[in-house]
């Protein structure tokens, strides 16, 4: 009975360990090493936090110029104070890393066109050759190596940049396996280093989620084919007298002969823009959703303190694209929200003003037909005569697959996004 019950023993053992051990297939992709995920010691147990978690700590950089210190409040809103600039922001990169790294990281692989790397050609009925291959063809790198360029011929922007990245690598160096973020042992891949380039990146997205929208060109076309020039200039104005400002920028204000009282009960003011803007022809209205983007004196204020209002047009995500944070340094001191892949307080106030930004979602994307003179591709008509194309030839790796070679035709337009 004892050797049965050694034997069975043994068995269910070398069973365990065998099984925890392989990786199983999901569609095209493959599930981590269970025993590596579900080890108590480096496994996804230790991502579990208590919510009372001491996040104080003393560390020690040798890039550091001056003293550091950070304080969280009770909302967990970090407080940073730097005798240097640069130093403050080697502080932010740390800190995004440390509360936002898969994040960061996960937006800049989708910019630059490398899902496929982490998540396979294909899963969840998903095809992730076809995003990268579209996002690269939209030529988001393409942009990004040229925002790069500018970034560092800026030395103020390079300084500040560089002092971000080496913050995020300083993070990641020292980040071990059991406390990396959670996604990374599902997913089973590991962190690669910060650069700059994948702040430009980052910008990128930013840019395409905020003014990437071009259906209304195909959709224009249509009408354009339908209606005369004429007509589409009514219809569709290139410049809409509504945007004017409501008073004429020449206009010279005299002394007001109206005496503005206050309502008694005057704790809130609310704005209903529906009432005041004209409805345009060429837009799709959401009765669910709004925008806005105002500003009220102090002078007009009960408390004597002026209201910015401000809408970036971003949208709502778990975790936030948003990371709330303080930075004060000798030279500045700002508090607001930041974006964890970019250094600086991108929304905020500092000790003399406040800022904001609104998208006004204008269409900055044209589609253009390209006629080739055959399918090599190697020429196009453009000025009633054949110009050369040039190409770049993109590298796409894929998890657990050979590496895709995707040719991109370059005009004079930019990428040629759709071809055969």
């Amino acid at each position: 009975m004892k050797v049965l019950t050694f034997s069975i023993s043994a068995l269910v053992t070398v069973a365990l360990v065998f099984f925890l051990n392989i990786q199983l297939p999901v569609g095209e992709s493959k599930t981590p090493r269970l025993g590596e995920f579900l080890s108590p010691q480096h496994g996804c147990w230790q991502n579990a936090e208590p919510f009372n978690k001491n996040f104080n700590a003393s560390l020690q950089y040798p890039g550091l110029k001056g003293n550091v210190q950070v304080y969280f409040d009770e909302r967990l809103v970090p407080h940073v104070y730097a005798d240097d600039e640069s130093d403050a922001y080697f502080v932010q990169g740390y800190l995004h890393a440390k509360f936002r790294l898969w994040q960061m990281e996960f937006q800049t692989h989708a910019a630059a066109g490398r899902l496929s790397e982490i998540l396979g050609k294909r899963s969840g009925g998903r095809d992730f050759l076809t995003i990268d291959k579209f996002f690269r063809r939209s030529g988001m790198v393409y942009g990004a190596e040229k925002s790069l360029v500018e970034m560092e011929n800026n030395p103020t922007a390079k300084k500040e940049t560089d002092a971000y990245t080496a913050g995020v690598n300083a993070y990641i160096t020292a980040l071990p396996y059991n406390q990396r973020p959670l996604e990374y042992k599902v997913l089973d891949y590991s962190p690669e280093p910060w650069t700059n380039l994948k702040t430009a990146l980052f910008m990128k997205y930013m840019a395409w989620e905020l003014a990437g929208k071009g259906d209304n060109d195909f959709e224009m076309t249509n009408a354009k084919n339908v209606f005369s020039s004429a007509d589409i200039e009514k219809l569709y104005p290139v410049y809409q007298e509504t945007a004017d400002p409501i008073i004429p920028r020449e206009t010279i204000f005299e002394n007001s002969s109206i005496n503005v009282s206050v309502p008694e009960k005057a704790d809130s003011i609310y704005f209903n823009s529906k009432d005041s803007i004209e409805p345009v022809i060429n837009i799709k209205p959401d009765k669910d959703n709004g925008s806005n983007n105002w500003a009220v004196s102090g002078l007009k204020t009960r408390t004597g303190s002026p209201i910015l209002c401000n809408d970036p047009h971003l949208g709502l995500n778990m975790p936030s694209l948003w990371y709330e944070m303080q930075i004060s340094t000798p030279v500045s001191n700002c508090y607001g929200a930041s974006f964890p892949g970019a250094p600086s307080i991108i929304i905020g106030f500092n000790d003399s003003c406040a800022w904001g930004v609104t998208n006004a979602g204008r269409d900055v994307k044209d589609y253009y037909e390209i006629r080739f003179k055959d399918s090599t591709q190697t020429e196009y008509w453009y000025n009633d005569n054949w110009v050369n194309t040039t190409f770049r030839y993109d590298t796409i790796k894929i998890k657990s697959e050979p590496t895709f070679i995707d040719r991109i035709a370059m005009t004079v337009f930019g990428p040629v996004i759709y071809d055969k």
